[in-house]
């Protein structure tokens, strides 16, 4: 297990460097100035999040070890280990599309969330950039999902390590040709996919929930495309001035609305 942690934050870090580096040599949204100034505001508010994920790991995996051990979960249906481990990836990114959906359908959950999506200047680095409400209640919440599904500790973390670099990757900022964005969206959410989320219209930014995989958004009706977004509005209206942008601004927002 700690190996596979260990991996998960190598192919997270090494995966997010590259990214932001090829978004400065092949970027699809042209003109981003400052951009070292822009990651550093992201990973600030990001690395206030890890004083709440770091002791939330160890008590999380205390928690469904103990829990396994009185319920199994999909267990119960005695597949083979592959087969079992599959359908619980299956459900914790099902869990993930339900989440994400209801940061934007429930009001209270919108007004944390929403700071992930004022950013004007989506790039690899708004990958990490959330509310450390949402980020608390996000950990509260999935706990008893998990132990309902059966997971265990190693089975996040290889979630874990499938899905942070598809969640870096479309949201970064770097140009891919129109056919290998079409071929990627059959499986998993796509840049133009997720640059569409990010729109300033609401009917367009309230689509395309999935996180490691497509298909939940066409399943539930979430699905949406938009051709020709180069000159496309990111953000939300009145919500990304300069001034709005400061990470005690940004933190503090959601207590003022």
């Amino acid at each position: 297990m700690n190996d596979l942690q260990a991996l998960s934050y190598i192919t997270t870090v090494a995966g997010g460097l590259l990214l932001w580096l090829l978004e400065g040599v092949i970027p699809f949204f042209s003109g981003r100035a400052a951009r070292g100034k822009h990651a550093t505001k992201n990973l600030s508010i990001a690395g206030i999040n890890l004083l709440i994920l770091l002791p939330a790991g160890p008590i999380m995996a205390m928690v469904l070890e103990k829990s396994k051990a009185v319920w199994p979960g999909v267990g119960l249906l005695k597949l083979p280990f592959i087969l079992e481990t599959i359908l619980i990836i299956l459900l914790v990114d099902l869990w993930m599309y339900v989440w994400h959906r209801l940061n934007h359908e429930v009001d209270f959950l919108w007004r944390f969330h929403s700071i992930h999506h004022s950013d004007p200047s989506m790039d690899v680095t708004t990958a990490w950039r959330f509310h450390y409400v949402e980020i608390a209640l996000s950990e509260l919440l999935r706990l008893p999902v998990f132990v309902l599904i059966g997971a265990g500790i190693e089975d996040l973390l290889l979630y874990s390590m499938l899905m942070t670099p598809v969640i870096a990757f479309h949201h970064s900022n770097v140009s891919i040709p129109s056919s290998a964005d079409r071929s990627l969206r059959t499986i998993i959410p796509s840049p133009l996919m997720h640059r569409i989320h990010h729109s300033v219209i609401r009917a367009e930014h309230d689509s395309n929930y999935g996180s490691m995989l497509s298909f939940w958004d066409r399943l539930f009706g979430s699905f949406k495309l938009k051709e020709g977004i180069r000159d496309m509005e990111l953000g939300l209206q009145n919500e990304s001035s300069p001034e709005k942008q400061r990470v005690g601004a940004l933190l503090t927002r959601p207590f003022h609305n």
